[in-house]
């Protein structure tokens, strides 16, 4: 039975892919100066403008069934601050998510005809995740080094350019990897399997003529079959090229990650609450983190230096 997730912690459910590839950026130098750049250029303010200038803003008397799903999401994921909702005229199946002290969810047109109820709950519920972990500050980051790299290699006859790249690949391997994250609220926020695949196939191309002859089995195949063709380094490197400037993961791969963490009964786990009372959470990674305050500990700590939390 569907409930909300009384006092859930990113923490509880964040992807290890995550949590590596944003080590791998925090390392990366130049990321300070990017977010201070960033800061003082009010990029946020124009990314936000750009997006919900031409939208409707949804609310109680504005498609209100609509915005019924937000309140709740956000119920079942336990965010307390609701984001601002808005619908945008697309017709492909796509959300996203944008501002960072005023966070704004946007969904298309095309999510809200082509979606049913459960599975526009598994979109907002992975936008809404995105929030939760914190993402949005370094998506946003990450649309918009390319553009800020290229005025500042114009005007430094191509060395700020060049410089900007590693930062630039570090953002958006993280941002692929966070996409795994969003993924597990989503499903976290429907609590409905077959909802939270579906949603994955009609991502890949599923048409809505041919809806009701969708094979569920047949594309979770599909899906591990691409996982195992990493064994394969000649397939690795086809894949690694062909996504390098993208923001997103395959979609089969999203949906072979979100099994596997069914598979392995860590999504009952954190359904059945039996995750939160963890002070901290250790990732696959070896990472340790305090589940009061997120701070990111060496590991072996018998107390949080950040906030006093006994690690248990």
């Amino acid at each position: 039975m569907s409930q909300p997730l009384l006092e859930l912690s990113p923490l509880e459910y964040e992807h290890p892919f995550d949590t590596k590839a944003m080590d791998a950026v925090s390392r990366t130098p130049g990321l300070d100066t990017l977010v201070r750049q960033f800061n003082k250029l009010a990029v946020e303010k124009f990314i936000l403008i750009q997006h919900t200038g031409s939208s409707i803003k949804l609310g109680p008397t504005q498609l209100p069934d609509i915005y019924s799903l937000l309140d709740q999401a956000c119920d079942f994921i336990n965010l307390t601050a609701r984001p601002d909702f808005y619908l945008t005229w697309d017709y492909a199946v796509n959300g996203f998510t944008v501002g960072i002290e005023r966070p704004a969810v946007v969904l298309t047109s095309g999510a809200v005809d082509l979606l049913t109820p459960p599975e526009l709950l598994f979109l907002i519920g992975h936008e809404l995740g995105h929030i939760k972990s914190r993402h949005v500050l370094y998506h946003q980051m990450a649309q918009v080094l390319p553009m800020l790299g290229s005025m500042v290699g114009s005007a430094t006859l191509g060395i700020g350019e060049l410089l900007s790249l590693p930062l630039q690949y570090a953002l958006l391997a993280w941002y692929r990897m966070s996409e795994f994250t969003a993924d597990r609220a989503g499903l976290l926020a429907c609590q409905d399997r077959d909802a939270a695949l579906r949603v994955m196939a009609k991502l890949s191309g599923v048409p809505q003529s041919r809806f009701d002859q969708y094979d569920p089995a047949t594309f979770l195949a599909q899906a591990q079959e691409f996982q195992r063709l990493d064994f394969d380094a000649l397939n690795k490197l086809v894949k690694f090229c062909s996504i390098l400037d993208n923001t997103h993961p395959w979609t089969v791969m999203r949906a072979a990650e979100l099994a596997a963490w069914i598979e392995s009964g860590d999504y009952d786990a954190v359904c059945r609450r039996e995750t939160k009372s963890r002070a901290a959470v250790v990732f696959e990674s070896g990472q340790t983190f305090c589940r009061s305050c997120g701070y990111r500990m060496a590991g072996g700590e018998a107390y949080c230096p950040h906030c006093g939390t006994a690690i248990l």
